[in-house]
């Protein structure tokens, strides 16, 4: 459940989004406490006190302007680079591979994306994914301080989350994924 919350608070605060906050607020409180659980409640309190117009303006400040805290994980690594086209192949056919079609309306590699696939499947087909891109979600969510910043809760949460599935550090190659031909 956290993977999804995660992916619909990282998405623009549009009014049917704000329309949906009460509603996702009251399913983070029937879950079990924990450290992700905190995190979500931090955000949502902040949340409750910003005007609609501070929360679009946080997001946009925050993910569209920011080179270094934007949503797109291979960008960190790669930039605009060739390399990042080999990753972004490998995402697009790896959630191919394990039943996820995802739209043409955002990259592979846009973390909503990313936490939607993990959604969606299990630990063992999500581990290859986030053991390679950790170090790049790490590197967003060390550049958004959440006591400046609500949204840096959400990525706290993520990390968490991931910790909690024993996804610690990043490796770059899985045997699992030389052996296999994700690239197309």
């Amino acid at each position: 459940m956290a993977f999804r919350v995660c992916s619909y608070l990282l998405s623009y605060p549009d009014n049917k989004f704000i329309d949906s906050i009460e509603e996702l607020e009251a399913e983070i409180k029937g879950a079990s406490s924990s450290p992700v659980k905190n995190e979500l409640d931090l955000f949502f309190r902040k949340l409750k006190h910003m005007p609609p117009s501070e929360l679009v303006a946080a997001y946009v400040n925050t993910f569209d302007f920011g080179k270094k805290t934007n949503l797109y994980v291979t960008y960190m690594s790669n930039g605009e680079q060739r390399e990042r086209g080999m990753d972004l192949l490998f995402l697009k056919n790896y959630y191919k591979l394990n039943g996820f079609d995802m739209t043409d309306k955002e990259l592979p590699d846009f973390l909503p994306v990313m936490l939607e696939f993990a959604s969606h499947v299990d630990l063992e087909t999500r581990k290859p994914v986030f053991d390679r891109y950790l170090k790049n979600i790490k590197e967003i969510s060390e550049k958004i301080d959440p006591e400046a910043n609500l949204y840096g809760h959400i990525l706290r949460s993520i990390l968490l989350n991931l910790e909690e599935a024993g996804i610690a550090k990043s490796v770059r190659r899985s045997e699992e994924i030389c052996l296999n031909n994700f690239y197309g």
